[in-house]
């Protein structure tokens, strides 16, 4: 009797995208409601600058959201890729009792795309910071890190805080060393590693980011690029809920916004 193909083909699962929204984030959206609102009451145009404020950085927000969101499903289509590549290509004669790597110009993709959506988050929580800001009288830093080193500051800052300590820190590590020092390996690779009666792809990362050099890097197969992705863009989410309520509250009491004047061209660089 014949062997199928099918009896030839490797099954092999890749870790799955987290939700996406249809909608604009709830940052956005609580910007949207506030400045409506402000339009509607501020007979005397007085706060004029917040109600374009309130319009624009939610929006540049939102944009690196976005680009986060694209950068993701990059990651997820590149897997897609070798998932399907090697499951046409690869009969389980020819199969690694332990499994396969593979590098070719798809696997250094998706690590371009991680450092590309790594650099996106970032931006989206300097631009979540800018917005926290108005929530105080005196000028505030433009950058998530220093905005949570200002301790006098409360309210949503302290949610921010929560936040750098239980996954922001983490992922900055991350971005701070594929972007200014060295990438996970000096050959990125994909693996494809047998568990049961499938296998499993995954792109490594290093547990100790801050080691900072390829050789000092160790890893662990609880650690892999999509699922790690996927993870953050949850935690970004939830904080994204999180600080539009803490607005919307503030708000509520008539505590937002406390600075509405000069607005804009903070952090300008002057050489």
């Amino acid at each position: 009797m014949g062997v199928s193909i099918r009896e030839y083909v490797i099954e092999i699962t890749i870790p799955k995208l987290p939700e996406f929204s249809k909608f604009s984030a709830a940052l956005v959206k609580t910007l949207d409601k506030i400045r409506y609102e402000v339009d509607e009451n501020d007979g005397e145009g007085e706060l004029s600058e917040f109600y374009c404020f309130a319009r624009e950085y939610p929006r540049f927000y939102r944009y690196h959201l976005d680009h986060a969101e694209f950068r993701l499903k990059s990651i997820y289509q590149r897997y897609s890729i070798i998932r399907d590549e090697v499951s046409k290509n690869a009969s389980i004669n020819e199969y690694p009792s332990l499994g396969m790597s593979i590098s070719n110009p798809i696997t250094h993709q998706v690590y371009w795309d991680f450092e590309a959506y790594l650099m996106a988050l970032s931006a989206a929580l300097d631009l979540m910071a800018r917005v926290v800001g108005v929530s105080f009288v005196d000028q505030t830093p433009v950058s998530f890190n220093k905005l949570c080193g200002k301790k006098q500051l409360q309210g949503p800052v302290d949610t921010l805080r929560k936040a750098k300590e239980r996954w922001v820190n983490r992922f900055k590590d991350y971005r701070d060393c594929f972007v200014h020092y060295t990438p996970a390996d000096n050959r990125v690779y994909a693996d494809i590693i047998p568990h049961g009666s499938d296998s499993i792809l995954r792109c490594k990362l290093p547990t100790n980011p801050n080691i900072r050099t390829v050789e000092g890097f160790k890893y662990s197969k609880k650690v892999e690029v999509l699922t790690y992705g996927a993870t953050l863009y949850r935690h970004f989410s939830a904080l994204d809920k999180a600080v539009a309520k803490d607005i919307m509250k503030l708000y509520k009491n008539s505590e937002f916004p406390k600075r509405t004047k000069n607005l804009f061209f903070i952090g300008q660089r002057t050489r």
